[in-house]
């Protein structure tokens, strides 16, 4: 049976492990703890936990966001900043009802609007959006040039 609940600054720990094994390498985990606790003390962000007994097995972050979020009408925005599912647990729905309580905290606090992104070869995400009720707003690729 999974258990879910939003996270708490005790809890730091846990989702920055949880964080490196959605971010990668090239974070640490000291630099993640003190991420997740800087976005839960802020008040503008939420993070989700999912639970098989007392093992962490997947998060989803969310975050109030004000600045131009591609597609919407403007005005706060819920943001999902990243979900993550250990693989041997994908596939349960733990991603959607994570993605749920993210909506639901996302009202609660005002927003009229739900938005996201994936990068472009991310296709596996791309499919969980669509899944989820999301649409399309656009596609970009990024360009840079040193001067």
């Amino acid at each position: 049976m999974i258990a879910y609940r939003q996270a708490g600054l005790n809890d730091a720990g846990m989702i920055a492990e949880l964080g490196l094994l959605l971010y990668g390498p090239d974070n640490t985990f000291e630099s993640l703890r003190a991420d997740a606790e800087e976005h839960i003390s802020s008040g503008k962000w939420a993070i989700f936990l999912a639970f098989d007994e007392n093992t962490p097995v997947g998060l989803c972050e969310i975050a109030l966001r004000s600045d131009y979020v591609e597609g919407t009408e403007g005005g706060t925005v819920g943001y999902v900043e990243g979900v993550f599912i250990k693989e041997a647990y994908r596939g349960r729905h733990i991603a959607g009802t994570l993605l749920s309580l993210g909506e639901n905290w996302s009202r609660e606090s005002g927003c009229a609007e739900f938005a996201s992104d994936c990068d472009l070869e991310n296709t596996s995400s791309l499919k969980f959006h669509l899944r989820a009720g999301f649409e399309e707003a656009g596609r970009n690729i990024h360009f840079v040039k040193k001067l």
